[in-house]
């Protein structure tokens, strides 16, 4: 029995109707924001949980979506 090892290079392309996102994150209780296209959005999240809560650690987290995609194979 013989093998034939293939060897594929991928590279990532963002998804171009898919803007970057933001999410906030609560450090204490965890509850999260909605994701939004606006970051100021995000941090208004932030600002009026901690009002509610009292929590005062929040994570700002910005995200892309991506495709990968095969450009070439080699045998």
């Amino acid at each position: 029995m013989s093998e034939r090892l293939r060897f594929v290079e991928w590279t990532l392309a963002s998804m171009p109707a898919m803007p970057v996102r933001y999410l906030g994150r609560c450090l204490s209780c965890q509850e999260r924001s909605p994701d939004t296209a606006d970051p100021e959005e995000a941090q208004l999240w932030c600002l009026r949980h901690a009002g509610a809560t009292g929590d005062s650690g929040y994570e700002l987290s910005a995200f892309l979506y991506f495709n990968a995609i095969c450009t070439s194979t080699r045998s």
